[in-house]
């Protein structure tokens, strides 16, 4: 459920792709220096893109310097300084890796409890820090699994746990959060989630895994047919969700990294929603 909050590499300005880059590569150093070397791997867009939203909330500026890192050791590269808010988002970040592979691991992927097991010490770490977002994080996946498990047919109920969950932890991270940017968040959950189920529709069809979407609208063979039989519903509901974060974002008061921020909101999800509406075998995720 994860990689879909990205940029629009190609119509990003230089200075603010370096940016976004910097928040990566500067999430990814924290987690490599509040844990081993493989809790590296929680590094995410969508982490990265929550990081630059706090820092921008809490109107609090980042500092960018030079660095090595485990990947590039002879070459530096641009990251932010790490600061109090990256450490509370790699805790963020580590949780919610941890219970989404728990999650799986119940849905029967196997081999998602080895990276799971791997992270069990660094999550336990991650919820002495923040119990509050731990807790919070745990109950959305119960709740989520809960719905599942009675196989809901309302998109907007079954999407409910995962879009309160990101307005929730938001709201831990950045104390007297407006109701304005809790909705955005509220919304962008919702949006992630449902990309994430139009992109496995298929796959979950065939290991016969409930689908929010497929539980609404009912099955088909493959996800273009998919798309064809019920796209004017789909685009509804996507669209809908997408210009009601666009209308909030717009009155929100964004004073840091707004380029970075303004380029994901209105051209990076904008982008994922018209590929995953044509179908694409796999949402494609941009590179760094």
């Amino acid at each position: 459920m994860f990689g879909y909050v990205i940029p629009d590499k190609m119509n990003m300005y230089i200075k603010d792709f370096t940016l976004f880059r910097a928040y990566y590569c500067g999430l990814c150093k924290a987690l490599g220096k509040t844990g081993c070397q493989h809790t590296r791997f929680c590094t995410n867009y969508d982490s990265t893109f929550l990081n630059v939203l706090v820092h921008s909330l809490l109107n609090v500026e980042v500092e960018a310097k030079s660095q090595t890192c485990i990947l590039s050791p002879l070459r530096k590269k641009s990251m932010i300084k790490v600061d109090e808010i990256t450490l509370r988002i790699a805790d963020v970040s580590v949780l919610l890796v941890y219970y989404n592979l728990s999650d799986d691991v119940i849905d029967g992927k196997r081999g998602r409890a080895i990276p799971k097991n791997m992270l069990r010490h660094r999550a336990k770490m991650a919820t002495k820090k923040e119990p509050k977002i731990a807790e919070l994080i745990k109950q959305s996946y119960l709740d989520l699994r809960e719905k599942e498990k009675n196989n809901c047919d309302s998109v907007d109920e079954v999407s409910e746990p995962f879009a309160k969950l990101l307005s929730d932890v938001t709201a831990e991270l950045v104390p007297d959060l407006d109701e304005i940017s809790k909705r955005f968040c509220y919304n962008l959950g919702k949006l992630v989630y449902l990309f994430d189920a139009l992109d496995d529709v298929e796959k979950d069809n065939k290991s016969n895994t409930f689908n929010p979407l497929t539980a609404a609208f009912g099955k088909c063979g493959s996800k273009s047919e998919f798309i064809e039989k019920h796209h004017d519903d789909i685009d509804f509901l996507l669209r809908m969700c997408y210009n009601q974060l666009v209308e909030d974002y717009n009155k929100m008061k964004i004073t840091v990294s707004e380029g970075v921020l303004s380029n994901i909101v209105y051209l990076g999800l904008k982008m994922q929603l018209e590929k995953l509406l044509e179908g694409e075998e796999k949402c494609a995720k941009t590179r760094l």
